[in-house]
């Protein structure tokens, strides 16, 4: 006779429990590490721009690579980029401004802000601006 014994019921049933648990302070831990930092520029921003649904982050693209701190806000915006040149300029201006007045840019060698138009069922537009520390706003 084998004394082979499986694990089943409430053993099982507590150990999925666990594991999901673990699992899920996992990824809240990472996600409010990750995010915090950039938490009340993202909030300043939607205020700002309702329905742009900010996104704000920062660090390099390789740790190891000789490559710039650059600060990177990506935001949707609700009129054709191609079109409306005055606008984006405005847009762009106004962001860093924001992100200069929140303190965010005096951590970061560059700021990459990319605006997004995406019609109904179509593909998006994108439009991308790299500004150098130099060419900062003052606060």
């Amino acid at each position: 006779m084998s004394s082979k014994r499986s694990l089943t019921g409430k053993p099982v049933v507590f150990g999925m429990f666990l594991f999901a648990l673990i699992v899920s302070i996992g990824l809240w831990s990472y996600w409010e590490l990750h995010t915090q930092p950039f938490r009340t520029l993202t909030d300043q921003l939607g205020e700002t721009f309702p329905h742009s649904n900010p996104r704000v982050e920062g660090g390099k693209h390789g740790m190891h690579k000789q490559t710039p701190l650059v600060l990177r806000i990506v935001m949707r915006v609700s009129y054709d980029l191609t079109l409306n040149e005055p606008r984006y300029q405005k847009q762009v201006s106004e962001i860093l401004t924001i992100a200069a007045q929140s303190g965010m840019l005096k951590k970061y060698e560059e700021c990459e802000i990319h605006l997004y138009y995406q019609p109904a069922e179509q593909k998006p537009e994108v439009r991308s601006i790299t500004i150098s520390a130099v060419d900062y706003p003052k606060d």
